[in-house]
Parts: C-alpha cells; structure tokens; sequence
C-alpha cells in the first residue's frame, strides 16, 4: 500500500487477479483517423484513476470501448476479466456510467426515475433496498418527491450519479461528473466520490485537473491516442521534470541577474520571471543533475551582494505537468530571454 496525493491509501498495482478494467495493446481506427494507438494499462479494484488529455485526446473513445458503445480494432479490453467483445452484456451489468449530459425525464419524481432505471436494470425483489441505498448515499432524500425539472443542478447530478449506481456496479465511469456545479456543490460530489471508493474502482474523466488532484489515487493522461503518462501526481512530475530547476529573486536589475548567471558553469537555462514587484528580478534557473546548486548560488550572491527577495527550488503544478505531457513539442523551457510567469506549484 502507498500513500498517493489526494491523501487515500492506493491499492497495490502488482497482482493481475485484483484488475479490475484491463486495455492490453488497444486501437481505435475510424477509417484513416487514429483515436486510439496501442494504449495498454490496468486499473484495480477500489482505485480512483484520473482520466485526463486534451479534446480529442482518445479519453472518449477509451471510456466507449470499456463501456462496450464500440469495439476496438485491435487489441483487448477487459472489465472484471471479462472480454467486452465476448460477454458484452455481463460487462454493462459491472458498470454504472455517469455520462457528461445525462438525457433525464424532466416530466418524472426523482423516486420515479429510479425505480424506472431499477426496473430497467431488471433489479426485481432488489429494488427497494438498493433504491433506498442510492438514495442515502446520494442525499437525495429532500427531492425524492419533487418533479427533476425543479432540482438544482448539483441535485440533477446527484440523481444521475443515482441511477449510475442503482444496480451496484463494481466499475463506476465518471465523465465531468462536476461540471457546471457551484463550490459547495463540488465538495459534495467529491466527498460521495471518495465514500464509494472504498466498494466501487472508479474512472474519472475530467477537464478540471483540481479533481483529479483532489480524488483521484492515479492519473492516466492520453494524448493523440496514446498513453503518454500513468502514475500518482508525484510520478507525473517526475516524468516531466528532466532538470532541476530553483528559482532565484534579487532586489535588482534583470540583467545584473543574468550576467552573474552566465559565470556559472553548470546553469544550462534560465527563463525570466515577467510577474515581479518593481525593483525586483526573478529568475528560472534550470542545472545540470550532478551538481549542488544551492551551494553555487549561496556562494554567487555572498560575492555580489545581492539582496536576496525568494530562493527555492522548484516543483511543478499539475497543470504545468499536463501540458508538458500533452503538447506537440519537447517540453524543454525556454532559454537566454524568454519569460515565464511565476506559477503556484513551486
């Protein structure tokens, strides 16, 4: 067991027996267009896994394979070790999905509507406990009597997420399952997310990279069709993070701070900061591995006499993680003039 980002305890990743959703060496083709290229991974049992990439990244077309909406060209895709082109049935009765728009019966009682997705589901004798189970564990007990076109949004989503849980799924898919909710309404939605991760594996699809950040154990990031990343927060900047890098501020000018840079051997860029207070010069200083930095610039600014405003390393955010991943080019920072602004994941 080890301790991932959001806090949760994640499950082991090593034994095949506790897969819950498996792609191995999976392809999506749509004529000439590649939606997906080779993507193999497997997602355990009591996982939340963060589903991230760009627009027309493969996330969609990924969720449509697992959830059996379309078959992969090549490949195999797996849920509860059953082949999604084999047991399709058996495999959508594993799954509740929570799709981004929900087609709702507006005209319905929010009892009405499940029982009606209950009996959809032939759930029979079953209904009327796991009716009163969703319920509960969606807080919809004050709406139950109320038609759905008078809910709130965030009591819309907590009734879809409802009927996505009706019949006990072991696999919950989850797409913007916060979209269009107020921060209150958010913090409810994750917290029922991380109550049903003790029961249910749960894929996350999402365009906010906070809830991800917030619920999920690991993070899967696709992009152009292909699995580019897949690992807790701290792999991804790993992955990511081929310098090191610290960040240096001085009360002075920027060129008194780049020239004292250039004597530094060891410093292969640097990337100016454009967000500082007058008077003040800030610097991206990205090194050679091999070397301590600290004790270099400690030394270079005992000899200048440099006012020191922030001396730190730095780590990367999130969201500086993912678009190192997903866009077209190497990633690698700007050099000699260019400027960066100061970001919140040092």
């Amino acid at each position: 067991m080890t301790k991932c980002f959001n806090g949760r305890e994640s499950v082991s990743i090593t034994t095949k027996e506790d897969t819950m959703v498996e792609l191995e060496h999976v392809s999506k083709y749509y004529g000439v267009t590649r939606a997906l290229e080779d993507v193999t991974c497997r997602i355990q049992k009591g996982e939340i896994v963060g589903f991230l990439g760009p627009n027309g990244a493969g996330k969609s077309t990924a969720m449509k394979i697992i959830t059996t909406y379309t078959a992969p060209s090549r490949g195999k895709a797996r849920v509860g070790g059953l082949d999604v082109l084999e047991r399709p049935l058996d495999v959508r009765r594993m799954i509740g999905y929570l799709p981004e728009t929900v087609p709702l019966y507006d005209d319905m009682l929010v009892r009405e509507y499940l029982e009606f997705m209950g009996q959809a589901r032939h759930l029979n004798g079953k209904l009327k406990s796991r009716l009163n189970w969703v319920v509960e564990a969606c807080g919809l007990e004050s709406v139950l009597q109320r038609k759905i076109s008078v809910l709130s949004k965030g009591f819309k989503q907590r009734t879809c997420l409802a009927q996505a849980l009706i019949h006990d799924p072991e696999v919950l898919i989850l797409d913007e399952p916060t979209s269009g909710l107020d921060p209150l309404q958010i913090i409810g939605i994750r917290q029922l997310i991380r109550n049903l991760a003790h029961e249910k594996t749960i894929i996350l699809s999402t365009h906010i990279l906070s809830e991800v950040a917030n619920v999920a154990d690991r993070i899967l990031v696709v992009n152009q069709g292909r699995l580019v990343a897949d690992g807790s927060f701290d792999d991804l900047i790993d992955q990511v993070s081929d310098k090191n890098s610290i960040y240096l501020a001085i009360r002075g000018t920027r060129k008194e701070l780049q020239d004292g840079l250039k004597g530094i051997q060891e410093v292969r860029e640097t990337a100016a900061d454009s967000d500082t207070p007058r008077g003040v010069s800030g610097m991206h200083v990205y090194y050679s591995e091999k070397i301590d930095m600290v004790k270099k610039l400690n030394e270079l600014i005992r000899e200048r006499g440099w006012e020191v405003v922030e001396f730190h390393r730095e780590r990367l955010s999130l969201e500086d993680s993912f678009i190192r991943l997903t866009r077209a080019d190497s990633g690698k920072p700007d050099s000699g003039a260019s400027e960066k602004k100061k970001g919140g994941g040092r």
